[in-house]
């Protein structure tokens, strides 16, 4: 007797991620490692005090002569023009980070991150004993998240009072503090970076796999 075999039921998704936070997800990292790329090349790579004595031996090759001052001006127009990447790079990010704002008002309650956080410190409490270490997991997640989210808030805000702190008296009279504060918050964006793509790279290899591919996707195999 001839049998046949049925066809294997289609296999059901769903949508953890909505398409314009999908969109901000990977905006947001573009932007940030942008960022973080234009204070390497400021602070490392294009040096202005370190860039001066290689600028002046070359041109004594070429038989020239470049004073100290002269390589500082030269230095000073390169930094200015990173220094301008860095600008509209963060205007970006001050926009981004606006359309993050307005997509947690605009998302179902279930898809925001305030009632996720929320959910997530519910189901530690509640957690059975044998569930426990899935949910602090979450728990801390979900933590490390609201740092980054914080942090990038200080970071917008700070960096757009610094872009017109010379446009403005009052944020020109506090420019020195909030820059430190800038700075700080810089730090604590590369500690997270380093940590996410660490905490990403754990979960596809162990029990979360296609995690990356969701954020690209936003389905998930139910």
């Amino acid at each position: 007797m001839q049998t046949t075999t049925a066809p294997a039921p289609a296999v059901a998704t769903t949508h953890d991620y909505s398409a314009p936070m999908r969109v901000w997800h990977w905006a947001n990292a573009v932007l940030v490692s942008g960022q973080l790329l234009t204070i390497l090349f400021l602070k490392v790579i294009v040096s202005a005090r370190a860039a001066i004595p290689d600028m002046q031996r070359e041109v004594a090759e070429k038989g020239g002569q470049l004073t100290e001052q002269q390589g500082r001006a030269i230095a000073h127009v390169i930094s200015d023009r990173i220094w301008s990447w860095h600008i509209w790079l963060g205007l970006t990010l001050a926009a981004c980070w606006l359309l993050w704002t307005v997509l947690q008002v605009l998302d179902p309650a279930g898809r925001r991150f305030g009632a996720q956080l929320l959910a997530a410190g519910r189901r530690y409490r509640l957690a059975p004993p044998a569930d426990h270490a899935d949910a602090r997991h979450e728990l801390a997640a979900k933590l490390t998240y609201a740092v980054f989210y914080l942090t990038i808030t200080v970071m917008v805000l700070t960096g757009l009072a610094l872009t017109w702190a010379d446009d403005v008296a009052w944020l020109g009279s506090i420019e020195h503090s909030v820059k430190e504060v800038h700075n700080v918050a810089m730090y604590v964006i590369i500690g997270f970076v380093a940590l996410h793509v660490a905490g990403v790279v754990w979960s596809e290899i162990t029990k979360d796999r296609g995690l990356i591919s969701r954020m690209v996707s936003g389905e998930r195999r139910a």
